[in-house]
């Protein structure tokens, strides 16, 4: 009897067992079910979105795929998807939060993405998080094309030309396509190549996606080569398609200044700085404006203004070595070289990377003091912190002539004149005067006959030509440019003399 009752407690119990776990699973599968369905509700949203977006309804595709993401088992890939059509529809800050929703839901190569996309619209946008978003992207997945790029862009950003260099091969070769040739670009403009740097920016510019990243590079390259009249028009269409982009309203001041209309770029750099988040380059653009303005009072030669005008930006930016080194510049104007090497030594402490305060600090030992072994090792820092800077590299050649390192300034002037400084006659008549003080006559021929192409009736030109001909034993040609030197108030004795024997007939021995 007991064993009938215990046998049939047993049976009660484990029937009632069965009974709790038929509901756990009822109850689990009461659960999954709005899962499954809004997963496959977000899918079908992202479809229909896809399907959108071949019909060219970008907008209606906007809409379906923010409300896919939004749905409570979105995955990630779906908010990178957003991410990416907004950036194609130019919505910076909303591209900016979806891919910020995408970096924190994926993992690997997609979270890669989702950040290294995310360092570039931020970096459009005046944002210093750019830098660290890239460095999260490589962690996330170092093979990947756009985690590459964006570090590309970061290192080039902070002067690490060879660094970016080589990133941004590495996305090329990941198959980053066009926005790792806009990388490619802003490394070679770090490394001072503008040539290359204006091909890969063309080449991303041609691709739709990266139509706003290569055209600004583009603009930034046609500025510093002297085209900033045809960077103007492609900036302004920049800014007329992409209003949040900070880097375009820094690009538009800049090109108004090398345009010699620093009092309009203002407009442009107070923009920039309001709707850039703590951009210290944005900050850094209001002042470099206002030095554009002095420089320009100085061009007008309103110097007793533009000194109280930079004075003033000194007083307000005490630690700014940018305005130190803009009112070194006044007071250059001015000849009052200790003032100034006064000014550019404080710029220098504040800054030592600050490439114009090296080179005006090296123009004032070379040029004012005539110390050119005081000004070399200022110029060749210039150099080095801006290697595509024409002016300044054509001013190092100089020192080096007056050194006597004829062929070290050779090599330095043939650089100044190539790329962005073709155009420059005084870095072709330093090149001849190096080739002349190294004997290369011929050399020095060619390279003065562009200088004198460039500047018509240069005394300075004649002289030197006249000496290379000397050099080759052609008393003719000598004698054609030594009277033109004479004829243009050239008054070097020794020059004249030779001349005057020549006429006479004497042989060029």
């Amino acid at each position: 009897m007991k064993s009938w009752t215990l046998l049939a407690l047993v049976t009660v119990a484990v029937s009632a067992g069965a009974d709790d776990k038929n509901k756990d699973k009822d109850k689990k599968k009461e659960a999954a079910a709005p899962q499954a369905a809004a997963a496959g509700s977000a899918d079908a949203l992202v479809r229909e979105a896809e399907a959108k977006i071949a019909a060219g309804d970008a907008k209606s595709a906007e809409d379906l795929l923010r409300r896919a993401a939004a749905l409570p088992a979105a995955s990630g890939d779906i908010a990178l998807r957003l991410g990416r059509l907004l950036d194609t529809q130019l919505e910076l800050d909303a591209a900016i939060d979806a891919y910020t929703a995408a970096a924190a839901r994926l993992t690997g190569a997609a979270r890669a993405e989702a950040l290294g996309r995310l360092s570039v619209a931020q970096d459009l946008r005046g944002m210093p998080a750019a830098a660290s978003s890239a460095g999260e992207a490589v962690a996330a997945d170092g093979a990947s094309a756009w985690a590459n790029v964006a570090l590309s862009r970061a290192r080039a950003r902070e002067g690490k030309g060879q660094e970016a260099l080589e990133l941004a091969q590495k996305a090329e070769a990941a198959g980053g396509g066009a926005a790792a040739a806009a990388a490619l670009g802003s490394a070679q403009e770090a490394l001072g190549d503008l040539a290359a740097a204006e091909a890969s920016y063309r080449r991303a510019q041609a691709d739709a996606d990266q139509r706003i990243v290569g055209g600004l590079g583009l603009g930034r390259v046609l500025r510093k080569t002297g085209r900033a009249a045809e960077a103007e028009p492609l900036v302004k269409g920049i800014l007329e398609q992409a209003p949040g982009v900070v880097e375009a309203y820094k690009e538009s001041a800049r090109v108004k200044v090398a345009l010699g209309r620093a009092a309009e770029a203002m407009g442009d750099a107070a923009t920039a700085s309001a709707i850039s988040e703590n951009d210290p380059d944005a900050q850094r653009l209001v002042q470099e404006v206002t030095v554009a303005r002095g420089v320009e009072l100085l061009a007008a030669n309103r110097v007793d203004e533009a000194v109280q005008e930079l004075t003033r930006l000194r007083d307000q930016n005490p630690g700014s070595a940018l305005a130190r080194t803009g009112l070194a510049r006044a007071l250059i104007a001015k000849r009052q070289p200790d003032l100034a090497l006064a000014e550019l030594q404080k710029a220098v402490e504040s800054d030592p990377a600050f490439a114009e305060a090296h080179f005006r600090t090296g123009y004032v030992h070379h040029v004012l003091k005539r110390a050119a072994a005081a000004g070399l090792p200022h110029l060749e820092k210039a150099v080095a912190a801006d290697p595509g800077n024409a002016e300044y590299r054509t001013q190092l050649g100089a020192a080096l002539i007056d050194l006597k390192q004829f062929d070290r300034a050779a090599t330095e002037l043939a650089r100044a004149t190539s790329g962005a400084g073709q155009g420059r006659a005084e870095g072709w008549i330093y090149l001849g005067a190096a080739q002349l003080g190294g004997k290369r006559y011929k050399d020095a021929v060619a390279a003065l006959r562009k200088a004198a192409a460039l500047a018509a009736d240069n005394p300075q030109v004649e002289a030197y030509l006249a000496w290379s001909y000397f050099g080759l034993k052609d008393s003719k040609a000598f004698v054609t440019h030594a009277g033109r030197a004479r004829a243009l108030g050239h008054k070097e004795p020794t020059l004249l003399e030779y001349l005057a024997r020549v006429e006479k007939g004497e042989p060029i021995k």
